[in-house]
């Protein structure tokens, strides 16, 4: 490759960062204007930030007492109630501020704006990062309704709106795959440690992706993963020594006043006598994780599509039966959604831009049903979603049945369809692996 072929390309990469730097200042200064100087708010964000306020400024530990009733006041205007949904704990490891902690030197009004700026470009990101990585090709059309959907939908809508870290863990986790199918093994480790931030997030398929890289002669996926969480912890041990052991009194404290269960739990005492909900909880919870082993032994074993196929599945399980997840938390489940759009236009290879002549596989009809259903369950998904919110809403707080309702409807569909997605899984593996 030549040096002047090189240089071109830096400069193209230099040019798109700076246009990006552009968009999100002036989006920044525009939502500020509008919106969070007037109407301060991403309470997820705000205890972050005031944490990281406190340790940077002030030298004080964030995980202390005085740090949440400040910011209890701040959210509330007193200190919080044992009716109180949030008793603004910092209940996220300490190196969680080195992702944000210029924010934290900031005002709050200024810090918000920029963090739900940076938010939709991340959940950009995580769209079409999901689209690529599901192999799924929509037409033009198609494709930038995808985009706007990806941040409009009420998962990753309402991350926005609460300044959710999820989105943040959500890029590094696709960012981590899309190491993982280049064999860029030591970028997959360290992405893989940033997503640490919200381990109830991801560690069902952290756990299944380290699996699968020691069996498969990938280990360096798992000695960079090993070597960057330590890296992350015994460097903010240096500034708040203690923190592992407050982070986990935290914890528990959160887990006081936040008096929901699974997603799974969630949903079946909405539809179900608290008996039933309570007895199947477990029942269903240990049957869905016992359904993922055969195929992460598979996966392990080198079986073509297994790997896809258990990755894709222990995201939408994980999503369902991990303690304390919520709607936020599923912009995950983007790329299983888009590799279903992917294993639909299978059925019309004309639908995946492989010439001309591949509309003789499939008749006219065909080719239009197959083309436009993956919008029409884009719409259905977008619609739903946000009327179940509107209908089910409790006070000013979503109805904790929608932490299980998109992974539940996922679930189904990969259970009725999981031939065809398995034989699509070994289609996008011929080229990504």
């Amino acid at each position: 490759m030549s040096n002047s072929y090189l240089l071109k390309s830096y400069r193209v990469w230099l040019v798109l960062g700076l246009l990006l730097l552009v968009l999100i200042a002036a989006e920044s200064v525009a939502l500020h204007s509008v919106f969070t100087s007037k109407y301060p708010g991403a309470n997820d964000f705000f205890v972050r930030w005031l944490g990281g306020r406190a340790l940077i400024l002030h030298g004080v530990n964030p995980f202390d007492r005085s740090v949440a009733e400040e910011a209890q006041k701040a959210m509330f205007g007193r200190l919080a109630r044992p009716t109180d949904k949030d008793e603004a704990y910092f209940a996220y490891p300490l190196y969680t501020l080195y992702f944000f902690w210029p924010l934290s030197l900031v005002r709050y009004d200024w810090a918000q704006a920029i963090w739900m700026t940076l938010l939709q470009f991340m959940l950009l990101a995580v769209t079409l990062l999901s689209i690529h990585l599901s192999g799924w090709r929509p037409p033009r059309g198609l494709f930038v309704a995808t985009i706007l959907w990806g941040i409009v939908f009420y998962n990753g809508a309402r991350a926005i709106i609460l300044g959710q870290f999820s989105v943040l863990v959500g890029l590094a986790l696709l960012l981590a795959l899309a190491a993982i199918a280049h064999r860029r093994d030591n970028w997959a480790g360290v992405l893989l440690a940033a997503t640490t931030i919200k381990p109830q997030m991801v560690f069902l398929a952290l756990l299944f992706i380290l699996l699968w890289a020691l069996f498969n002669r990938r280990q360096r996926i798992v000695v960079s993963f090993g070597l960057s969480l330590a890296a992350l912890i015994l460097s903010s041990m240096l500034l708040v020594p203690r923190w592992p052991l407050d982070f986990v009194i935290n914890i528990f404290a959160y887990s006081e006043y936040v008096q929901h269960g699974t997603p799974l739990e969630n949903l079946l005492h909405y539809f179900l006598p608290p008996a039933s909900a309570g007895l199947l909880t477990p029942v269903l919870s240990l049957l869905f994780f016992g359904a993922l082993l055969p195929g992460w032994w598979l996966a392990i074993k080198g079986r073509p599509g297994a790997y896809t196929w258990a990755l894709l599945s222990t995201l939408i399980v994980g999503s369902l039966i991990t303690f304390r997840s919520a709607t936020t938390n599923q912009v995950i489940l983007y790329l299983p959604l888009f590799f279903f759009f992917y294993r639909l236009a299978l059925l019309c290879p004309s639908n995946q831009a492989v010439g001309r002549s591949s509309h003789l596989h499939c008749a006219q009809a065909q080719v239009f049903v197959i083309r436009h259903s993956s919008f029409v369950i884009l719409v259905g998904l977008f619609i739903s979603m946000w009327i179940v919110f509107a209908i089910t809403l409790v006070g000013n707080y979503e109805n904790i049945m929608l932490h299980g309702l998109l992974p539940a409807l996922l679930l189904a569909l990969y259970t009725l369809d999981w031939r065809g997605l398995w034989r699509a899984a070994e289609s996008l593996e011929q080229v990504t692996l």
